[in-house]
């Protein structure tokens, strides 16, 4: 299954459509949102900050959508959401790896699961594009989608057949990587 992966929104209603024009351009089947969803500290209208309609161009596609909690979510499903909130994290089979989806204010690379409890770790809220290895524990952070950090780009990441590939909202590539085959059964 091809999965789009993103985070940080964080409201921001044009940045929304840029990343689900992206969704269909790369035909995907699933799209993660690790947080940070609709609630911002932004209010520059050049941000385009409508938290309402976020949601409302989000529930179309709620059978596609897994979303985890983030610092921001708080009161969120108020806002009408079609699609359910995952509280703190989630575990999920992809292909034979176990991948353990968070925000990244919880767990994350410098704070992982419990180990054993996955292969890959897939966390947002730094802002910043991340790829490491911890151990036998690979972690990737899609960025964010609205306010990026440290010069990075608006970005998200596709995975597909064990590869994650990073592309800006735009849909250039700019980082790949292939993990090793799954563990076996």
């Amino acid at each position: 299954m091809k999965r789009l992966i993103a985070s940080d929104l964080h409201g921001s209603l044009p940045y929304c459509r840029q990343l689900l024009d992206l969704y269909r351009q790369e035909g995907a089947e699933q799209l993660v949102l690790l947080g940070d969803l609709a609630y911002s500290g932004s209010y520059d209208p050049r941000y385009g900050y409508d938290p309402q309609g976020v949601i409302q161009l989000l529930n179309p596609l709620a059978q596609e959508i897994l979303w985890v909690e983030g610092n921001c979510d708080y009161g969120v499903q108020a806002l009408g959401a079609a699609f359910p909130m995952t509280s703190h994290y989630a575990v999920q089979d992809w292909e034979g790896r176990q991948v353990f989806l968070t925000h990244g204010h919880r767990y994350a690379p410098d704070n992982p699961p419990p180990r054993g409890t996955a292969q890959v770790l897939l966390s947002g809220h730094t802002h910043v594009p991340a790829w490491q290895w911890v151990e036998d524990l690979f972690c990737a952070n899609p960025g964010s989608v609205s306010l990026p950090r440290r010069g990075s780009p608006q970005s998200c990441l596709v995975y597909e057949d064990g590869c994650f590939t990073w592309l800006t909202l735009e849909g250039e590539p700019y980082h790949w990587e292939a993990l090793p085959p799954p563990p076996a059964p």
